[in-house]
């Protein structure tokens, strides 16, 4: 559905976050002479300017049959609907891929249960410093309907896709790239087999004269990128053009992405030195496996984007035996915790910080695998952060390194905080760096 389509039409929008404004925003410019309503759980989104109509609180999901049109927010899942709305449902990642279609502009989306982010802004930031006109746009933070009006030609969209912003699509990206598939989101999509159809739109709706990149040693990876009737590219570690230790990231699980955007750069004729450069110079993203510093004698590491048990193995894989105290705990989407707890028995953690649903299993897992730590359960990331110091008050640390403090939570932080960035900056404040 191409946006001017929308135009005079009567539509709510279905959650008023980032994306949700974007959407009113694009429609106002776009859709003239459209009806908007905006309809969120949350009271507070409401505005007194009039332009637009609220429906907001207990009553968000009142008489939505009325509208020609429902743009669902990514956050929203269609299971919270009636099936009789079905037929006008749609997002504002369709809306912009068919209104994009015929202006030629390219498209790559990257998905992946892990990697998405640190790949999406590594080929973002191959690209741009091949002077190519290219936007980072999608799950990484800038929703892309904020980019319609750049589309051309020339354009290049690199964007992060998520399951939740997949789910229901119709059209696939010119290029898409699959960093890993692994169990999560099943609160969201009900099942694994429903996660798995939802990662598949990135490929599914692909020609023959498509791409599709792929991680060889990822199973899951490879039985997506195979239902598509595109080119098929597969990538490993072992691919990237570089040891790890000549860039800024942490962990050899990083080779892969760089695995992933080489690849990329290869197919866009992007020069190998180009690559290299961005490679040694790329600092990493904000709350992945990011080096906040040293304070008060104890090195922090903020990995708040660790929302599954894998990412908090990878955290712990990348920094070796490093980690004193590790912080687990989060939101409860039912994952199992089983394979975490057997890493962390194995590993050099001997303080387990827990926070939030999680936290109970997470415990008894432990306990289950063996692992000799003793256990804290905080209230709050300040509370969390004091015991952190104190028990690590009077260890007398190496030669080579501090005693170091891992925040991974191997849950998503919707019970305590609004979004991973929110605890991230949280635990970044409690230690004082945010002073």
């Amino acid at each position: 559905m191409h946006i001017r389509d929308l135009a005079g039409k009567r539509i709510c929008v279905l959650g008023y976050g980032k994306e949700g404004r974007a959407t009113v925003n694009a429609l106002e410019r776009f859709a003239p002479g459209c009806v908007i309503t905006i309809s969120d759980k949350n009271p507070s989104v409401a505005d007194s300017t009039g332009r637009h109509v609220f429906q907001v609180g207990d009553e968000w999901l009142l008489n939505l049959e009325r509208f020609d049109v429902i743009i669902r927010s990514p956050g929203i899942s269609p299971n919270q609907l009636p099936k009789a709305l079905d037929h006008k449902l749609t997002s504002a990642t369709q809306i912009f891929l068919d209104s994009i279609a015929p202006t030629q502009a390219l498209t790559i989306g990257v998905t992946g249960s892990k990697g998405k982010s640190t790949t999406a802004s590594l080929i973002y930031a191959i690209l741009a410093a091949d002077g190519r006109k290219v936007f980072l746009v999608g799950n990484i933070g800038v929703p892309a309907l904020e980019k319609l009006a750049d589309a051309s030609k020339e354009t290049i969209f690199v964007m992060e896709m998520s399951s939740f912003q997949l789910l229901s699509t119709t059209r696939s990206p010119h290029v898409a790239v699959i960093t890993s598939f692994f169990h999560e989101h099943i609160d969201y999509h009900g099942n694994t087999d429903a996660y798995l159809e939802a990662k598949g739109n990135i490929v599914r709706y692909q020609t023959e004269q498509d791409i599709v990149v792929y991680n060889a040693l990822s199973d899951g990876a490879k039985e997506l990128a195979f239902r598509s009737q595109g080119k098929k590219i597969s990538f490993q570690p072992s691919d990237a053009p570089l040891p790890i230790e000549q860039t800024n990231l942490l962990g050899t699980h990083n080779l892969g992405n760089i695995a992933a955007a080489f690849k990329i750069a290869e197919i866009l004729r992007v020069p190998k030195e180009t690559c290299l450069k961005v490679f040694e110079e790329f600092r990493g993203l904000p709350h992945r496996l990011q080096l906040l510093g040293t304070r008060d004698g104890i090195e922090w590491i903020n990995d708040s984007i660790s929302t599954n048990p894998n990412a908090a193995i990878a955290a712990l894989d990348a920094l070796g035996e490093r980690v004193t105290v590790m912080m687990l705990g989060g939101y409860d989407r039912g994952t199992s915790f089983a394979e975490l707890a057997g890493r962390v028995a194995a590993s050099s953690v001997r303080t387990v910080i827990l926070l939030g649903q999680t936290g109970k299993r997470i415990r008894e897992a432990l306990e289950k695998a063996g692992a000799k730590v003793q256990f804290f359960e905080a209230k709050s990331m300040e509370e969390a952060v004091m015991f952190a110091k104190s028990t690590l008050k009077n260890l007398t640390p190496s030669d080579a390194h501090p005693p170091l403090v891992l925040l991974s939570p191997a849950s998503p932080s919707y019970d305590m905080f609004n979004n991973f960035e929110e605890r991230g900056k949280a635990f970044s404040d409690a230690i004082g760096f945010g002073e």
